[in-house]
């Protein structure tokens, strides 16, 4: 496993030219840190995954016949200690592995169509952060689709959450590829769309236009009971539904993205969904309330319990706003519980437990993860203490419901800035304006949190906003910095302060990756004994008599958060002549560092 975060890892490494990779040391480490910088806001914490394996369910066999298994990682081992105060460690790529798998979950059910279009059209704006701004050329890319239609295993005979293509457990995590030769995929079969070197591999025409048709192809016909989050697990995860073939698309040294849209929270509740279908005493609310009213607390009350209760008997706003509230974590129903009838427990997945599986993906290298959601969150120009999380009565869109005029449902947390709500669109009686909430979206609580699962790596967007070009933007500038980051953020100690100039006292080597020859899902790094010295002045790539390294102030590449600082490696010209690095070539640094960017002490060396 690496070592791999920008601030901390553990262990050393030297320097090494391809010529000397037979006196390299294998290092095995068995906790991450990231390859960049020691603040980089991108960077995210490892946290131990789950241990064990995880079959789902016990509670009623998928319509395919056979059990689904997700497979999930042994759990990571603890931190080590820190190395003392005033030494930061970093891995830097120095020879990129631009490599990237993005799988898009969408969200397909009836509210979606103009949240759709906004990602559509904003979609240019990722792919245009991740070219290389030297050649304009994308990285490996794959591009893979699911939406978030699992159907409710049965609970409903018919509709959109009903019997789907002969499982109830509707698109099942499939990749969807709906009309991809009409798109300009170049087979039918294919599950991904592929770019490679410089070119696309299985598709014409440009990859924007390409992804926008067949994202237009999913639809808004999708079951209302979203498992936005668990179509993540059985599309990358699960075994027993043929989803093993899309599952090879996912490369062990590739930046893995996860980006999900949808304008609802996550209600991903297999094997719990007995909890779905026509139950007598929930006719007075929505369907999609339940799986609210029963995975959240406020102000650590849980609102299962009334005000709003399950089911639903009154109003409810928390005070003094959404912030109040939260996704409720570890107390997941036990199988065989009856979660038709009102429980203690939580009949929804632990998204806590959904994390840790995804986090299995990149185990070996958690910070070749990023997860970003565009979902029911203020808007960036808001103040979250405002928003609300609010329950209430709103028109019973089913008409034909004579009994239930009006029933309880979630009222948007947000509104996009051009359709807000109007006296002319708004309800008499409820004072709900479902024109606008149709362009808004409910609190998504546990999106939320299962984002903060993922620390910096886990991004989060309004789905309110009136276009999706900071979203898509910043996801991309996200990924574009995991394939490579030369910046360091910490202030480093000037060993030298009579020599004019920063003098930065670390040590600093080579270490190439490879695949661990006992698990090919993991990484390890091959570390040569000798430190690669500092660059003399005046030293360019190609005219030095060894490799060596040298900071140099670059505020566009390392803005204000890394001081400037980017770290530039020279090389021979015999090894420029021998041929590039191996992708994914790390230097791997150990420095003395000033207790803080605003530290001045000059006997320290922080003065300047």
């Amino acid at each position: 496993m690496i070592v791999r975060k920008a601030t901390r890892f553990r262990g050393t490494s030297a320097g090494m030219t391809k010529p000397t990779i037979d006196k390299l040391t294998v290092i095995l480490f068995s906790t991450l840190a990231m390859g960049g910088c020691g603040t980089d806001p991108y960077a995210g914490e490892s946290t131990p995954a789950g241990t064990g394996g995880i079959t789902t369910p016990t509670g009623g066999a998928p319509a395919t016949g056979g059990t689904i298994v997700v497979s999930e990682p042994d759990a990571a081992a603890p931190d080590a200690p820190l190395v003392a105060v005033g030494v930061g460690q970093y891995a830097i790529t120095v020879a990129p592995n631009r490599l990237l798998d993005l799988v898009f979950m969408v969200d397909n059910s009836p509210s979606m169509a103009p949240k759709q279009a906004k990602m559509n059209a904003q979609f240019p704006k990722l792919i245009a952060a991740l070219k290389d701004p030297n050649d304009g050329t994308l990285p490996d890319l794959r591009v893979a689709i699911i939406d978030s239609d699992l159907g409710t295993n049965g609970a409903y005979s018919s509709g959109s959450c009903g019997p789907k293509n002969g499982t109830g457990l509707g698109d099942l995590g499939h990749f969807q590829m709906i009309n991809a030769t009409g798109c300009g995929v170049n087979s039918a079969d294919a599950l991904y769309i592929e770019y490679k070197g410089g070119q696309p591999v299985n598709y014409t025409g440009d990859i924007n236009t390409v992804f926008q048709c067949l994202a237009s192809g999913l639809g808004t016909l999708g079951c209302g009971e979203e498992h936005q989050l668990q179509a993540f697990e059985f599309a990358l995860l699960a075994a027993g539904i043929n989803n093993e073939a899309q599952q090879q698309m996912l490369r062990p040294t590739a930046t893995l993205g996860l980006v999900f849209l949808s304008d609802e929270d996550d209600c991903s509740a297999y094997p719990n969904d007995g909890m779905f279908g026509a139950i007598p005493f929930l006719s007075g609310e929505s369907a999609s309330l339940r799986c609210y009213t029963r995975s959240y607390e406020c102000n650590g009350n849980d609102t299962s319990n009334p005000p709003p209760g399950y089911p639903t008997s009154a109003a409810f706003t928390a005070s003094p706003a959404f912030t109040a509230c939260a996704a409720r974590t570890g107390d997941t129903c036990s199988l065989g519980e009856d979660v038709s009838q009102p429980t203690n427990c939580n009949p929804l997945k632990d998204v806590v437990q959904l994390a840790s599986e995804l986090k299995g993906l990149k185990n070996s290298d958690p910070d070749r993860l990023l997860v970003a959601g565009i979902f029911g969150w203020p808007l960036a120009s808001s103040d979250p203490s405002t928003a609300q999380y609010k329950v209430g009565l709103v028109p019973n869109p089913n008409s034909a419901d004579t009994a239930h005029p009006t029933i309880w449902d979630t009222w948007p947390v947000c509104y996009d800035p051009g359709h807000q709500p109007a006296v002319a669109t708004t309800d008499s009686t409820t004072g709900f304006d479902q024109t606008a909430a149709g362009w808004g979206a409910t609190p998504g609580l546990r999106m939320s949190r299962f984002i903060d699962e993922f620390g910096a790596n886990g991004l989060k967007y309004s789905i309110c906003e009136s276009d999706f070009t900071a979203a898509m933007t910043g996801i991309g500038n996200a990924i574009a910095k995991k394939l490579q980051n030369l910046c360091l953020g910490d202030k480093l100690v000037d060993q030298d302060t009579v020599t004019p100039g920063l003098q930065p006292d670390c040590t600093v080597n080579y270490c190439v990756p490879s695949l661990d020859p006992n698990d090919p899902t993991k990484v390890v790094y091959a570390c040569a004994p000798t430190s690669l010295p500092a660059c003399p002045d005046g030293a360019t790539s190609g005219n030095v008599a060894t490799d060596c390294w040298k900071l140099t102030n670059d505020t566009t590449k390392c803005p204000a958060a890394y001081n400037g600082q980017m770290v530039n490696v020279l090389r021979t010209a015999a090894e420029i002549a021998a041929g590039p690095l191996a992708p994914g070539t790390e230097i791997h640094m150990q420095c003395r560092i000033c207790p803080s960017a605003s530290s001045a002490d000059p006997a320290a060396g922080c003065s300047y």
